[in-house]
């Protein structure tokens, strides 16, 4: 479970407007506030419409304040969204060190590095940016990520507890329950369970009804065969909490389905389905809860729907099924 956009030069900025500094941004001319302006829109188009980004809006942007290293990145993320990351990571390349975005540029140059897999390219950057004697819970957070991609999951856990450390010494409280979950993820791919579990628990101390937090605990526990009731229990507080996540809503479908409740986790993994049709997860398991009610068609109908966007060990133990039906050694875990 990874959360992105964890805003690295947070911290700093808020310590800025605390003591009545300048953040190097003012608006200070007509050119300025129209770029400004631009990219705030392109911003709601892109969230409004993301099929359809506003690529020449935000590089009227660019054109009216060439400095609008906000306008940059944007651009960027935009570009590299549509097969052009090269352009996108020149683009940020021209970003001065000492811009005072350049947290967020480092964020997006790292995501797109990440997202084409040139992993030791965005390591170099998030490992260079965590060193700095500044580096904050951002940049230590970024380079968990990183890790988390190389599958480096022991170096990862490290530098979310890094990130935590940082973030505890701020005093930013908000940032922790977030940052304990990605610490928690990190220690459960590493197979360090109990690890994970305390790190969760600390996090819900922190923010009780926060649904991510909830739907991790519990779909960690029912993996591991643990505490069935607590673990449904709290899926379906988190569902309740988030009733339109498709994500916690298959956690919900497949408490049941792992408690025997067949019919009724089927119900719930369609409704996720309906919601979420291009997750391989929620098609697996609702081919896997089909195929053990009898309807066998249908499982493997999900099954193949799955395959479309599954990868890795997941592929593999689709295309198993379709080959043998569901067993023991190809269920989802």
């Amino acid at each position: 479970m990874i959360i992105d956009g964890m805003g690295a030069g947070e911290a700093a900025a808020r310590q800025r407007i605390a003591a009545g500094k300048n953040g190097g941004q003012a608006v200070d001319n007509l050119p300025d506030a129209l770029s400004e302006v631009l990219v705030a829109f392109a911003g709601d188009l892109v969230r409004m419409q993301p099929g359809s980004p506003p690529i020449g809006l935000v590089q009227v942007a660019r054109y009216a304040d060439p400095q609008n290293s906000g306008a940059t990145a944007l651009l960027a993320l935009l570009l590299a969204g549509h097969d052009r990351s090269d352009e996108a990571l020149a683009l940020l390349r021209a970003v001065p060190a000492n811009d005072p975005l350049m947290p967020q540029v480092r964020d997006v140059q790292v995501r797109i590095l990440r997202d084409d897999k040139k992993f030791a390219d965005a390591y170099r950057i998030a490992a260079a940016a965590a060193a700095n004697p500044n580096a904050d819970f951002g940049d230590f957070s970024r380079l968990g990520e990183v890790l988390e991609a190389m599958k480096r999951h022991n170096e990862a856990a490290d530098a979310y507890g890094r990130a935590v450390g940082s973030a505890q010494a701020q005093n930013l409280g908000g940032q922790l329950w977030s940052l304990l979950l990605l610490r928690a993820s990190a220690l459960e791919e590493a197979n360090r369970w109990p690890e994970a579990k305390a790190a969760l628990q600390q996090a819900l101390t922190l923010a009780p009804d926060q649904p991510l937090l909830l739907n991790f605990l519990g779909y960690a526990k029912l993996e591991h065969g643990e505490d069935m009731d607590a673990a449904e229990a709290l899926i379906r507080k988190a569902s309740e909490l988030a009733p339109d996540e498709a994500s916690i809503t298959d956690s919900l479908g497949w408490a049941q389905f792992k408690r025997g409740k067949v019919d009724e986790a089927i119900a719930t993994l369609q409704r996720a389905a309906e919601k979420d049709p291009t997750e391989a997860e929620i098609q697996e398991h609702l081919g896997d809860a089909l195929y053990r009610s009898g309807r066998r068609y249908e499982a493997r109908f999900a099954w193949n729907s799955s395959l479309v966007t599954a990868e890795d060990e997941t592929a593999a133990r689709i295309k198993a099924k379709l080959a043998s039906g569901l067993t023991p050694a190809n269920a989802a875990p």
